[in-house]
């Protein structure tokens, strides 16, 4: 694939913006790893598959997101919410993300290490 000139990165962005997919991103650096990332990794990706959602729900790999200190790490991306980082994922958090967060849009207040401000989010959008 050839680089992407200004107009179709745009389109791009949209698409993905206008998605109805909800995405999980999981942190496996090295860090990520050794907290049991991989782990939290599979248990998603089963989870996703018994509850056949796998049309509504993608989960990735990603590298270090530079929180080592709060390792798991899950960043959230749901429509209707701000992305939303995760720290300290536990099973049971990583079944309650799925339950709580993606299904009925409840961020889970005692495990976010990250969550844009209103204003930086209206200011996204404006853009």
């Amino acid at each position: 694939m050839g680089k992407l000139n200004l107009e179709q990165l745009k389109q791009i962005r949209e698409i993905v913006k206008n998605s109805n997919k909800n995405e999980i991103l999981v942190s496996l650096g090295t860090c990520g790893i050794a907290a049991g990332g991989d782990k939290i990794y599979e248990i998603l990706k089963q989870e996703i598959k018994d509850r056949d959602l796998d049309n509504v729900i993608i989960v990735k790999k990603t590298g270090c997101l530079g929180l080592c200190f709060c390792e798991p790490n899950l960043v959230i991306n749901t429509p209707g919410l701000p992305e939303t980082v995760y720290g300290y994922v536990t099973e049971d958090i990583a079944y309650k993300i799925i339950t709580e967060h993606i299904m009925k849009k409840n961020i889970i207040d005692e495990n976010v290490i990250f969550i844009p401000s209103n204003d930086l989010i209206s200011f996204k959008e404006e853009k």
